[in-house]
């Protein structure tokens, strides 16, 4: 019989499509005690799920919580109640650890009354604006665009020292993302760094799915050029925003009473 490492490669891939090299990279940061929880009979691998660790900063507080995501089950056991079972389990055990909170992103809102009827609510707030390519922007030519492989977390912490109601992210959380195909887009000014950027550029529209910036107008300065290199539209994310969005998908559980209800995710491996 395979291992469970490789039941679970072999699940993951049949059940959200992704490539050999893709699963391998995350198997290879998250299989691990803590991260990885699953339920298995006599050896055949029957759900599973993953658990990464962050901080949510509320005002001065940074409190421990955990991102639950992946979760799936073999075909064969589903609609038996497994993936409830598991939840659980792993809930009990990351609140043993000391999470404050559980947070989850659902795959689509039909999922949204199965995650409440186990006390997740709505909680995720975010700003998108669209950004058309136009090809004259010359009032941008002092500012460069330049791709780089890893973050700048000088930087990033400085940015993430001013936001308040949202994800913090170290060197761990964001690791997946210098390592797979999501492109690190810095904005520079001569040789001072103003924004960093993570982003999706394959697609029609290319999907920037965080910028760390002190002020808005700056996050929008690299998005447009970002548009004028590629030569497509842009949508940005970015926190904070002038006008949010309520999310029809990210949810919470506090296990500890007097959490806020609006959060900004950030990067949460939602793609």
């Amino acid at each position: 019989m395979k291992t469970i490492q490789e039941q679970a490669k072999e699940l993951w891939r049949k059940t959200f499509g992704d490539t050999v090299e893709y699963i391998d990279k995350f198997f290879n940061l998250y299989f691990k005690p803590n991260y990885f929880f699953h339920l298995e009979k006599d050896g055949k691998l029957l759900s599973m799920l993953f658990a990464t660790h962050h901080r949510l900063k509320i005002g001065e507080k940074n409190l421990p919580i955990a991102y639950i995501g992946s979760v799936c089950t073999d075909e064969e056991y589903r609609n038996c109640g497994l993936a409830t079972t598991l939840m659980q389990k792993a809930e009990n055990e990351l609140k043993n650890l000391g999470k404050k909170a559980i947070i989850l992103i659902a795959a689509h809102e039909g999922l949204v009354p199965f995650y409440q009827k186990m006390g997740y609510s709505l909680c995720g707030i975010e700003g998108i604006k669209k950004i058309s390519y136009k090809e004259d922007l010359n009032d941008l030519e002092q500012f460069k665009i330049q791709t780089t492989c890893d973050f700048d977390f000088d930087f990033i912490n400085q940015v993430q020292g001013k936001r308040n109601n949202c994800i913090i992210h170290n060197e761990e959380t964001l690791k997946l993302y210098t390592i797979t195909d999501y492109k690190i887009i810095n904005l520079y000014h001569n040789t001072t760094l103003l924004a960093q950027c993570v982003s999706i550029v394959d697609w029609d529209t290319i999907e920037i799915l965080d910028c760390f910036s002190l002020d808005e107008q700056t996050a929008e300065i690299l998005a447009k050029k970002v548009s004028l290199f590629y030569k497509k539209d842009v949508n940005l994310k970015y926190f904070p925003f002038t006008e949010k969005t309520p999310s029809t998908i990210e949810m919470i559980k506090p296990l500890e009473q007097g959490l806020v209800n609006e959060i900004y995710m950030s990067l949460n491996l939602d793609t």
